[in-house]
């Protein structure tokens, strides 16, 4: 035999020998499910399988959700397996039929399939540090004949988990606390309302003993704060996002903003702290002076509102009300005290609520239901559209329609049946209202 032919000999040996490594670096799946290198180290794995992990969480793709179930199922199993020191040596030395039951799978065992408890929700939990303290059954995922799929609906195995593990949601039977999930959650936006949020786990020790506190909280705060509870179990990408690295997490929300709760957790200090997120700036009429000052500037609606009552200081229902309204209704508080407003308005109990039309004192609007909160922002949202104080308005010579807004002059004018194709600029509707009213010139 030629030295050449030796060669060739020993080469296609040495192929032949290697061959199993070879083929073992080309079966990258798992590699390429989380976007690494193959021979990429321990954290590496970790951070790609935290980017892959929230990018294609169900929660975060409501409307392709097939899809990111399969491959949150696919990336949790990837992860599963290359962080797993042993696990990852059998796939890069045989591949997946490394990973079933005697190794390398000879003719005929493709259909054997190798089984690992594993559960991408309690995966996601453990890497995003809300990991532990699971009751109930665990998922079991399996590699099968099928190269490395998991069978069964991804949301049908979630829900049987959820019923199996004990308690289930804390505050089902709590209507008050408001149950909060991605679709509904309030943060990034400004509604008006402080919100005051507990993300919870149903297995969480603590978590089950602020429970019956956070139901009284909501009731006694019910039309001036509202409450809510995030169960991390069924939310986890919700909880991640805010942050969210253990049991209880309280944090509140207001004008797109939050704030996280770091006291004790009896429900004196958490009303305390949700009231002093309310705005402190209510404006106290107590002279004519005062009142003037008041109805000056001509909010959006054109209307102010005057809360007449027996507290020396802005109450929580007046602050509430005054962030839920801000820039669109005045709001402001009148002590019993001042006797010069009590009788120019001719209250005669407290509390009582007053709106003002167009900055005119003498254009009035009392509220006759209850003093409930929802009863009087139901009050104060009948006057959006201008047309309840246009019908109250009774204009004279000394009405000062330079407070009016061209909105509210465009209704007067309607009220009468009139049109002004011609008015261009505000001008233009306050001598038309002139006219059609009788009126001395502005």
């Amino acid at each position: 035999m030629q030295p050449d032919s030796h060669a060739c000999l020993a080469g296609a040996c040495l192929l032949l020998i290697l061959a199993p490594s070879v083929l073992a670096v080309r079966d990258s799946k798992y590699y390429d499910l989380l976007g690494v290198a193959t021979d990429a180290d321990e954290r590496t794995i970790q951070k790609a399988y935290r980017r892959q992990a929230m990018k294609h969480h169900p929660d975060r793709n409501p409307d392709a959700k097939e899809g990111a179930e399969k491959k949150f199922r696919e990336v949790a199993a990837a992860y599963e397996v290359l962080s797993d020191p042993e696990k990852r040596r059998m796939y890069d030395q045989l591949g997946e039929d490394g990973l079933r039951p005697g190794g390398q799978a000879g003719p005929g065992g493709g259909g054997a399939g190798f089984h690992f408890q594993g559960d991408p929700f309690a995966t996601f939990r453990t890497v995003f540090g809300n990991g532990g303290g699971m009751g109930g059954q665990r998922i079991q995922f399996q590699f099968g004949g099928g190269g490395g799929g998991f069978p069964g609906g991804f949301g049908g195995h979630h829900q049987q988990q959820q019923q199996q593990r004990p308690g289930g949601g804390l505050y089902d039977g709590m209507p008050a606390v408001r149950k909060l999930g991605v679709d509904s959650f309030p943060s990034g936006t400004r509604d008006g309302w402080v919100w005051l949020v507990e993300f919870y786990a149903p297995w969480c020790g603590h978590c089950r003993q602020l429970a019956p506190k956070w139901g009284r909280l909501a009731e006694a705060l019910a039309g001036v704060v509202r409450v809510g509870a995030v169960n991390c179990e069924e939310e986890a990408a919700l909880c991640q996002e805010h942050g969210v690295q253990g049991y209880p997490t309280i944090k509140a929300f207001v004008e797109g903003r939050s704030v996280d709760y770091s006291g004790e957790r009896s429900a004196a200090a958490l009303k305390d702290f949700a009231l002093g997120l309310l705005p402190s700036d209510v404006p106290s009429v107590s002279s004519p002076a005062q009142l003037e000052a008041f109805l000056k500037p001509s909010p959006a609606w054109g209307v102010s509102v005057l809360l007449f009552t027996t507290k020396q200081q802005p109450g929580a229902l007046a602050r509430s009300l005054s962030l839920r309204f801000k820039g669109k209704v005045a709001i402001a508080e009148v002590p019993s005290t001042a006797k010069g407003m009590v009788e120019r308005f001719n209250i005669s109990s407290f509390p009582a609520v007053v709106a003002v039309c167009g900055g005119d004192a003498g254009t009035t609007i009392r509220h006759t239901g209850d003093m409930k909160s929802e009863a009087l922002a139901k009050f104060v949202l009948s006057f959006r559209d201008g047309s309840r104080c246009i019908e109250a308005i009774q204009l004279t010579p000394e009405t000062d329609l330079n407070k009016f807004k061209v909105a509210q002059l465009k209704k007067l004018l309607a009220s009468k049946g009139v049109t002004c194709p011609e008015c261009l600029e505000k001008v233009d509707y306050l001598h038309r209202v002139q006219e059609v009213f009788g009126l001395a010139s502005v």
